[in-house]
């Protein structure tokens, strides 16, 4: 018995100038077009009447006005308004168990009161480029 498998493939090609992001949806395109393009902004704050592109970055906006916090570190507790403050502190803490691309010694860590982050930078500005 032969099975035939057959897949249907629908792209929705941005068409201006030089894009080349595609979309599997119609809907995901035309938010594309929207946010990108034509720099629409929907969302409205109600302190403020500021306009967002997005209902993430409207609501992350709304916590400057509440002072929320929403977003804690599951490591050390801290907490953050956004999201994507949160991510990039996890990041430090991902680096100090495992640093990846740089070899830097324990000694430089205990000895300085620095981030690894900030001792990663004064490591690449100290270094002589020729």
């Amino acid at each position: 018995m032969k099975v035939i498998t057959e897949y249907k493939v629908s792209l929705y090609c941005c068409m201006m100038n030089d894009c080349t992001k595609t979309y599997s949806t119609k809907f995901n395109l035309k938010r594309h077009v929207e946010i990108t393009h034509l720099k629409q902004k929907k969302h409205k704050c109600e302190h403020c009447n500021r306009f967002f592109v997005s209902q993430q970055n409207l609501k992350e906006h709304t916590f400057t006005h509440t002072g929320a916090r929403p977003y804690q570190c599951t490591v050390c507790g801290e907490f953050f308004r956004q999201i994507s403050q949160l991510s990039l502190h996890r990041r430090n803490h991902d680096m100090q168990e495992k640093p990846k691309g740089y070899c830097i010694d324990a000694e430089d860590l205990a000895s300085k009161p620095m981030s690894l982050t900030e001792l990663v930078i004064q490591r690449i500005m100290d270094y002589p480029f020729v």
